[in-house]
């Protein structure tokens, strides 16, 4: 696929030189040998062949390429860890920016501050961090990007504890569709800095992020799973324990298979700062149901808890998620998932959900973009690999969908969202949402970044 502009004409290969010739980066096209593997986004079910590939090495070469693609009116299309639910971490046809060779990250340990590059993933920031007895929350999965995790919200195992990655954002640097590089704090730009604390890639691409870091040591943390026969009574027990369980603890819930090949509905924790409590807590999660089909517990670097959910998705795999927040753990919505397990046509499927609240709270739903910070962030996420089992995977999960709905509040993850993302960007957002489009007409008013979760400019 040749490069092309949005009317589908092909842009002369003389000005994709002359971008070539402009900047430090490595320009890749179809016929180069790496093309295959670096036009690769995480999900394979929306895998798409770019006109050309910029691996940028710096702010300036993301403005140029920002220009070039503007001024040739090609679609943009921005990649840093290439995890993306919908699939717009790419583009048929289009330049796909690449921003995996900015891996630049300084910690200050005194100030307990952190400027981090986007290519970097969570892995890494946290390995760096660690080495300084640090951390700030992030992703629940040491693959995924922290530019995108961070645009658009970062509700990781700390966040109760901590509050969201958006919460903890001190500053960010950012190229503009007009191509100006700016700096986006309270202090700089305050309402640009409120649209990317959740706004995702829709103000400009980021090109560094500076974080407050918190003190964290070894975390106690496992996976549960009771027989999934119980799955009605263990949430509801589930439900009622984290009514009384400090912030520092978070839960999970999910949908499994057991060591034994047994179906089971499990618990997965992280208790960020244990004491002398800990033990009497991880019991009461043992009690919440019986015949322990998993006990996976244990006290953990906070890496290894960053690592825990890492073999549940695979890179590469083709998904089709619907996300959504359930206020509670209501008997009903239980059945619905487990019996939705249970049926699901790929083994890898993926059913469960994370706790909110906490210091999460503390932050008001109208400081940043995220408004939605209790409840649970519920997923249904099929998992498989041959195209001839797509249209039998979709229908699963429109089905399953279907039926909880009833039971759902209005309110969705924009990282989370999928092929729904049209239409339900304003669900995301809530009362936010109106500024957001305002904010856009400023910021983007031709909607230049559009391969996202978008948000329209305001007429």
């Amino acid at each position: 696929m040749a490069l092309v502009n949005a009317a589908g004409n092909p842009v002369k290969g003389t000005a994709l030189e002359q971008l070539r010739g402009s900047i430090r980066g490595e320009i890749i096209t179809p016929s180069d040998p790496t093309y295959d593997e670096r036009r690769l986004i995480w999900n394979g079910y929306f895998q798409k062949s770019p006109g050309a590939i910029v691996r940028v090495d710096g702010a300036s070469d993301v403005i140029r390429t920002v220009n070039f693609a503007r001024e040739n009116e090609i679609e943009l299309a921005v990649k840093g860890g290439g995890h993306c639910f919908a699939g717009t971490g790419t583009t048929e046809g289009g330049l796909l920016l690449d921003t995996s060779n900015l891996r630049g990250i300084r910690v200050d340990p005194r100030r307990r501050r952190m400027v981090v590059q986007p290519g970097l993933v969570q892995g890494d920031v946290d390995a760096e961090t660690q080495s300084f007895g640090l951390a700030v929350t992030g992703s629940q999965e040491s693959y995924i990007g922290i530019g995108g995790v961070t645009l658009g919200g970062g509700l990781g195992w700390l966040a109760r504890y901590r509050g969201l990655l958006v919460d903890n954002l001190v500053s960010a640097d950012v190229v503009l569709a007009n191509g100006e590089l700016v700096r986006a704090s309270e202090d700089d730009d305050a309402d640009l800095f409120w649209a990317i604390r959740g706004g995702g890639g829709n103000f400009g691409i980021a090109t560094s992020f500076e974080f407050k870091l918190y003190p964290q040591g070894p975390c106690a943390a496992g996976i549960l799973g009771f027989p999934i026969g119980q799955t009605v009574e263990v949430t509801r027990r589930i439900d009622e324990f984290n009514q009384s369980a400090p912030d520092a603890l978070t839960t999970s819930f999910a949908f499994l298979v057991a060591p034994n090949g047994e179906p089971a509905v499990g618990l997965g924790f992280c208790h960020a700062a244990p004491d002398d409590t800990v033990d009497g807590l991880i019991d009461q999660m043992r009690g919440l149901g019986t015949n322990l089909l998993l006990d996976h517990c244990g006290v953990m670097p906070y890496v290894a808890v960053q690592r825990l959910l890492d073999e549940n998705t695979v890179a590469g795999h083709r998904y089709y998620p619907r996300s959504f927040l359930l206020p509670s753990l209501r008997a009903e919505a239980m059945q619905v998932l487990a019996d939705g397990f249970l049926s699901t046509p790929s083994e890898r499927s993926l059913v469960g959900g994370a706790q909110m609240g906490g210091a999460m709270l503390k932050v008001g739903p109208e400081a940043t973009p995220f408004p939605h910070r209790d409840g649970y962030l519920t997923s249904i996420l099929p998992s498989w690999t041959d195209p001839a089992m797509d249209e039998e995977a979709v229908a699963w999960t429109e089905r399953v969908y279907a039926e909880l709905l009833p039971y759902t509040t209005e309110g969705v993850y924009a990282n989370h969202l999928g092929t729904d993302a049209a239409e339900r960007v304003g669900e995301a957002y809530g009362r936010n949402y109106t500024r957001l489009t305002k904010l856009k007409a400023v910021y983007d008013p031709d909607n230049f970044f559009h391969r996202n979760v978008n948000i329209k400019p305001a007429p």
